[in-house]
Formats: structure tokens, sequence, C-alpha cells
């Protein structure tokens, strides 16, 4: 995926006094879980993950907070970075959510047309010609966290925007067909959490012990709504039946990531930090290594496909996130924001930004 780091529009010195490292942790989480649901989906397009009733349970399971989760991260630093203004905040999403939209919405676009014989779901020139107005693949959230950037911008009343939040879920709900861009509609309201939400998560640091009975308590919650509703919803994820689920399920990633002891736990971090680049490029990393392990004839082994490309969605993104960065082209490939004049340095941005 967010689906994600602490300031979620840009990230200053790592060792900047008042970051927020846990919110790295959460987009860590976060964005291998992205990349492991769309590995699967791709894995069960193409007959290679043939049990069918698993893919259900796996993918209902995932499908019930992952992206929530991002959008409420994103909110986080909304507050914060509207301080600098209007005009600048709205800039500057411009440049870190819209640019890399439309940019990444091409290429991934062309090279999916060019491996046309391939792919799952072709691409054709109507499609890239349409982003404007309706986002492919994953580039969905970048389009509708952009719109809930504009919307936070431009309403600064409270109680007006979790009117909308709330209304915007209702007719989401509603809907009798749901394409990408209605999701926008449903996960505004966990955007909505996370930017009146900030003040208190950020401060609140549960206690060894009570945190960790807490985990606990909302994993079984978790467990329990998902094992309740995931039939009554008809595999709806995104329904209200689902509201539980995705409640638990966000709850419980923060309290982990709360309680994450950061030595530790430096990868995961490197995750989150790189976890917008991880977003941008994972299908074209894992549905790359399904075609190629195809190719070279590798058995048709679900587990080792859905390990092996979960993997290569989450592994090679980081290395060419690292190599671009000793190129100086993270910045113009829309996957680190301009550097401002008062940051020591900018080494890289996250999913959520």
């Amino acid at each position: 995926m967010s689906v994600m780091p602490p300031s979620p529009d840009h990230i200053v010195t790592s060792d900047a006094p008042d970051r927020q490292v846990w919110i790295d942790y959460a987009r860590g989480i976060g964005v291998i879980l992205v990349v492991f649901g769309h590995v699967l989906g791709g894995l069960f397009s193409a007959h290679l993950f043939p049990d069918e009733t698993l893919t259900r349970w796996m993918s209902y399971t995932l499908y019930t907070f992952h992206m929530p989760l991002f959008f409420f991260l994103a909110g986080l630093n909304v507050q914060h970075s509207l301080r600098h203004g209007t005009r600048s905040f709205l800039a500057s999403k411009a440049w870190t959510i819209a640019y890399p939209y439309v940019l990444w919405s091409l290429i991934q676009g062309g090279v999916i047309m060019v491996m046309a014989r391939d792919a799952n779901v072709p691409i054709l020139p109507s499609d890239l010609a349409a982003i404007w107005y309706r986002p492919i693949g994953q580039f969905w959230f970048l389009y509708a966290l952009m719109i809930c950037h504009i919307v936070a911008a431009l309403v600064r009343r409270r109680a007006l925007m979790i009117g909308l939040a709330l209304l915007s879920f209702a007719i989401f709900c509603a809907l009798p067909a749901r394409p990408d861009l209605a999701l926008t509609l449903h996960h505004f309201a966990f955007y909505v959490a996370g930017l009146y939400g900030a003040r208190l998560v950020t401060a609140w640091q549960p206690q060894r012990g009570a945190g960790w009975l807490l985990l606990m308590a909302a994993l079984a919650g978790f467990a329990a709504a998902v094992a309740a509703t995931a039939r009554l919803s008809g595999w709806d994820a995104n329904s209200l039946l689902a509201l539980p689920a995705c409640i638990f399920g966000i709850a419980a990633v923060v309290l982990l990531c709360k309680l994450m002891d950061a030595p530790r736990h430096r990868w995961l971090a490197a995750v989150g930090l790189m976890s917008m680049t991880i977003y941008i490029l994972h299908i074209l990393a894992g549905s790359g290594t399904r075609i190629l392990m195809l190719k070279l004839n590798v058995p048709h082994w679900p587990w080792l496909y859905l390990l092996a490309g979960t993997a290569a969605g989450v592994i090679l993104p980081m290395i060419a996130h690292v190599v671009l960065q000793r190129l100086n082209l993270l910045t113009p490939l829309g996957l680190a924001p301009l550097a401002r004049r008062k940051t020591a340095s900018v080494p890289s941005t996250a999913v959520t930004r």
C-alpha cells in the first residue's frame, strides 16, 4: 500500500525529535498487506491459486481494514500541514499525490499494454485517456486521497467535516454498484477520523502489560467480527457489517505498532518509509515475478507463487527506491517531495503522504 508515514506528506530527517516512528511501522504493515492482497488476487485471476474459499476468507480479512488504515494514517498530520496555509498545502499535495498519480498510471498502463498477452487485466489506450476520472489499478488510492485532502483544505469546520464523512459513508453503502472511485466515499470517514483523532492517538502510549492485553482483546474482536460478518455481508469487505472488523483491525495495528521495540524493528520502519515507492511499483514487481516464474516453468505451487510474489512486490521496489535515491531521481519521479529550505534532507516518502 500507507496505504502511508508520519508526516503523511513528507519525511524530514530520520532523527527528527517529534517523529512518530510507530506510524512508519503501521505503514510498513499496511503496505505489506496491500502487496499480499494484490498478489493473491492476481494469482486467483490467473487460476494459480485455486482454493476459492480460502481466497475469499483471506481477501475479506485483509480488505476489511488495510486500506481504511492508510486513510486513517493519512489524516493524522493534515492539521499540522494546513498550518502552512491552504495554498501551500494543496501545492504540496499536487506534487506528492496528483503528479505521481498521472505519471505512474501512464507508466504502469503502458507496460501492461506492451505485455498484454501475459496480463490478467489488459489496458487499452482508452483506459489511459480516462485516468482523469477513472483510475486504473491501485492508483485509485492516490486519486481518492487527493480528493480527501482538497476537501480538508476547503472545509475547516469540524462538525461539517464529520457530517460529510457520515453522509459519504451512508451514500456508499446505498450504492447498487461501486466503481473504484466510489471507494472515496467509504474511506473518507477514516481519513476524517485520523484528521480529528490525531492529537489523542499520537499522544497516547499504552503501558506494556495493559497494552498487550488490549492488543489481544482487539485481535480477538477482529477475528470474531470477521468470522461473524464474512458470509452475512456477501464477502463485501466495505459493507456496513464489516465496519466492526475494520475498527478492530485498525486499533490492533495501532496498538501493535505503539508497543513495538524500535531497535528490533528498524526493517519494518524502512518498509514504512519506502511505502509510497512500494505502493507505486508493487504491481509491476509482483505480477512480473509471476509472469517470469511461469515462463521459467516453475511448478504451480500456489503458496510458492504467493510468497515469492509478495516478497518481490516489497523487496524489488525497496531496491529501486535506494537506487533512485542515490541517483537523485526520487523527486523527479514523484516518489519524494520537493525539498524545503529548512529541511536538512528528504530521504524518502510514504504511501499515505
